[in-house]
């Protein structure tokens, strides 16, 4: 099931304590209460059948947070059913499409119903202490979603629930428990960051007070189709652990073709960007830039050059020069194009490396900014300025266009206290120098893929430009 089996190992408990099997009421009904103790007893069958029977999918967690409450019950009364701590967390798993969760998920319409469901019991999970277990199971699944998502993260898988979660998830229900407002303590377990924070309260405002999912299938609070975006949007979100409010940052977001640099929480500059087209996309990472560079020369990926230079080339040689294109054989010595017979040579024998020079027909443009990751990916200028004013950019072979590089470059300068290298630098540009520039603090980087955020306080959609939206809103809409 999608809110995953928890993987912990069972905490030891005396034996002794663990068989006793003294129901708190004689267990002559579907209403009467069980001892809890008894119930969580896995001796006589193991723990996987055990919790089987009770319909608990995080039974260890269960178990972990009724042993440091000595068993005692923390949601029924076994007079009354439902207490008020109940109450206010049974209203919280109904208010769960304000997260982008599903109340089904965490069976708030079995739960919600619980004295007429006990009129019908006809098992241990139906009693009135099998409902307090499935609360509490609920509750505890509802905390680790709510900060981790349902998912692995940049995955379609489940999430299991890994030990750290469900300690975190058991301490947080600890605390809602003893806090006078059990709802704002029981939610401070949701990601602290800027994007989260805004894009669930944006979509909370959306809603009616009284929303509730009634099916899967028929959502009836605001509209489905949104709410489905914003769902697998704050799931993404979930999978980021939040910098510092006091961290700079530079946050590149791919459906929007937009790059912001994040101070305090708040977008302090913006820079528009052409991002990989859907055959060559964008990866989504996390890294810091540490250098950048004048007139950089490009020296060409293997795979656009026997994808596209290599025709050109077998068309008229003379493609090389017309470009300021250089070519290099195996051992670097340089090779002149008119030498070497192109029809021959195929994508799985080009045994030779290309480099533009810089100039204005450099596709890395005037400046290139790098950072360190697997994919080979920075970001850079580029002469095709005019794609700047187009309003779908996804049009690189992966690496990120930026949009007045020269500016972007100033503000990391003048961050390093550097100033005074920004004439030298514009020297170079215009002169054609190649130079390095290493930053001694360098900026966080996070390339992201999200198709719904927040603008001017509002909700804004983004085109799924990698149709990855479609996968991970199906996984997610099933409870």
């Amino acid at each position: 099931m999608l809110g995953g089996l928890l993987l912990l190992a069972p905490l030891p408990v005396p034996a002794e304590g663990l068989r006793n099997d003294t129901p708190l009421l004689p267990a002559s009904g579907p209403g009467a209460v069980v001892s809890l103790r008894t119930l969580l007893d896995t001796v006589a069958l193991g723990s996987t059948a055990t919790y089987e029977r009770l319909a608990l999918q995080a039974g260890f967690a269960v178990q972990t947070f009724y042993l440091q409450r000595d068993f005692a019950p923390a949601w029924t009364h076994p007079d009354s059913g439902w207490n008020h701590s109940a109450t206010r967390a049974l209203a919280l798993l109904r208010r769960a499409p304000a997260f982008g969760l599903h109340p089904e998920t965490y069976a708030w319409p079995l739960l919600q119903s619980l004295p007429d469901s006990l009129q019908h019991a006809s098992s241990v999970a139906g009693s009135l202490s099998g409902f307090e277990l499935r609360l509490t199971d609920a509750l505890l699944r509802y905390a680790a979603h709510l900060r981790y998502g349902r998912l692995q993260p940049f995955t379609t898988s489940p999430a299991t629930l890994s030990e750290p979660a469900a300690r975190q998830s058991i301490e947080q229900l600890t605390q809602a428990l003893a806090a006078a407002e059990f709802e704002t303590a029981f939610l401070a377990c949701q990601p602290t960051g800027t994007s989260y924070q805004a894009l669930q309260q944006a979509w909370r405002r959306t809603l009616p007070p009284d929303s509730v999912l009634m099916s899967s299938a028929q959502p009836a609070y605001g509209n489905a189709a949104d709410f489905r975006r914003v769902a697998l949007n704050l799931e993404r979100l979930r999978w980021d652990i939040a910098l510092p409010d006091s961290e700079t940052y530079i946050l590149v977001n791919i459906p929007s073709y937009s790059l912001h640099i994040i101070e305090k929480g708040r977008v302090v500059r913006t820079h528009r960007v052409v991002v990989g087209k859907p055959d060559t996309p964008t990866p989504v990472l996390s890294s810091r830039l540490t250098v950048f560079m004048t007139a950089p020369e490009w020296r060409v990926p293997h795979s656009i050059a026997v994808r596209e230079i290599l025709p050109e080339l077998q068309d008229d040689p003379g493609f090389l020069a017309d470009n300021k294109y250089r070519l290099f054989d195996a051992r670097n010595r340089q090779v002149n194009p008119w030498r070497v017979r192109w029809s021959r040579v195929t994508p799985q024998t080009f045994g030779y490396t290309i480099r533009q020079e810089p100039g204005r027909h450099n596709a890395l443009g005037n400046l290139v900014f790098y950072f360190a990751n697997q994919h080979a990916i920075y970001l850079h200028d580029t002469p095709a300025r005019a794609l700047f004013r187009e309003p779908h950019r996804a049009r690189s072979h992966g690496c990120i266009r930026v949009e007045k590089p020269l500016e972007l470059a100033a503000y990391l300068l003048e961050r390093e206290h550097q100033q005074a290298a920004l004439p030298d630098i514009r020297r170079n540009i215009a002169t054609h120098t190649t130079c390095r520039y290493d930053l001694a603090q360098g900026l966080p980087i996070r390339i992201r893929y999200t198709t719904c955020e927040v603008q001017n306080s509002r909700l804004r959609f983004h085109p799924d430009i990698y149709c990855l939206d479609e996968d991970l809103a199906t996984v997610l809409a099933s409870p």
